[in-house]
This record gives structure tokens, sequence and C-alpha cells, in this order.
């Protein structure tokens, strides 16, 4: 079953440019050090993943849209959790995002250790890809890097997607601030999405 749903979750990723592209933020005011220390887990180990990751901030959807922090644009917390509850039995809300709409993620901290990130997602309605892309803080402003494109049709119903953006090449010893964006561009579709998790190590 799990290698089902893993090679249905990677034909849905059609383009993954991306975290490795931090690298030539190098001369543009990446910050001189590593980033703090995060609590982790193994979320994904029943799909053969035993990698550790940490939570994104807010990335659970628990709470109010205040609490979560996120900025929301056509996008909205929704009753009911991705059914595997990797973050906790008690968890019980999910982020969907509508046609047109766009959900952003609060800054955080990444470094060179940093190699990967993945989530859980299903298209609630057909009619649009899902892009996610990482808006990253320099000293010349915010860059936008694509991470990936899930495409329409990919994901019917509940999975975690592939290990995206392996390879981040951010120079040892700095670190960048970054957001995640995910967009529905279409006037049709929208998918629902749910505990984001970094991985902040190579051991993948």
């Amino acid at each position: 079953m799990s290698a089902v749903i893993h090679s249905r979750v990677r034909r849905a990723v059609v383009a993954v440019a991306a975290l490795t592209c931090f690298g030539v933020f190098a001369s543009t005011g990446v910050a001189l050090a590593s980033c703090p220390s995060q609590p982790v887990s193994t979320p994904f180990s029943q799909w053969g993943d035993s990698n550790d990751y940490f939570l994104v901030p807010g990335g659970s959807f628990e709470g109010t849209a205040d609490q979560v922090g996120w900025s929301l644009s056509n996008a909205s917390l929704t009753a009911g959790n991705e059914p595997f509850n990797v973050n906790g039995p008690d968890d019980a809300q999910s982020l969907t995002i509508n046609s047109g709409g766009t959900a952003i993620s609060p800054y955080f901290c990444v470094d060179d250790t940093m190699s990967s990130l993945r989530f859980f997602a299903q298209q609630a309605a057909a009619g649009s890809d899902l892009r996610v892309k990482a808006l990253v803080q320099t000293s010349n402003g915010v860059t936008v890097v694509p991470v990936a494109d899930l495409a329409d049709g990919a994901m019917p119903s509940w999975a975690p997607t592939d290990s995206l953006g392996n390879g981040t090449t951010v120079p040892s010893g700095t670190s960048v601030m970054v957001a995640l964006r995910f967009r529905v561009p279409a006037t049709s579709g929208s998918w629902q999405i749910d505990d984001i998790y970094v991985d902040p190590y190579r051991s993948g």
C-alpha cells in the first residue's frame, strides 16, 4: 500500500526546482549563523522515511487563524485532519486553499543542515495544480524560489508528498529566513494541506 501511495505522489511532483537554489543567496546577506535547534519527530516513518523532521510554524493548522499565524487569501482552516494524525491524535484541522487562493507561512530559519520538506495533501476539487514556492529574505529583498508543483488530479486522497527540495546548498555556517507559499492558481479547483515538516539533517 505504501509503495502505491509513494508512486502516486511521485507523479504528482512535476517540478522540483528548488531549495538547492539557496546557495545563490550567499552574496546577498545571509546570516553568518546556524539556526536554533528545533524539536524533532519521525512523522513519515510508516512510509519508510525514518528521518527526523521539525514542524513548520503553524504547520499543523490547529487553533484559530491568529494562533496558526499564516497569511491567508481565499484559504481557510477546515475541520478534519489528515487521516494519519502524525502530529498528534487530537489534531482536528487542516488548511483548504480555494481557486485563486494563497497561503503563506510565517518566516522561519533555514540553514545548511535542512535538506528537504514534506507535507500531506489532497485535492478537494479538480481544476488546478498546487504550486509551492519559498520566499527567501535577502539584503536585496525577498526572492521567490520554486519548490514544487503538484499536478491537477494527482492526489485525489490524503497522502504524504515525496521529499521536496533535496540538496539544499545554504553555505555552511550561514542561515536564511524563509516562508513557504502555497497557491492554487486556476479559477477552479481546491486543495487541502496539513502537517508541513522540514528535515533538519542530511540523512536522506
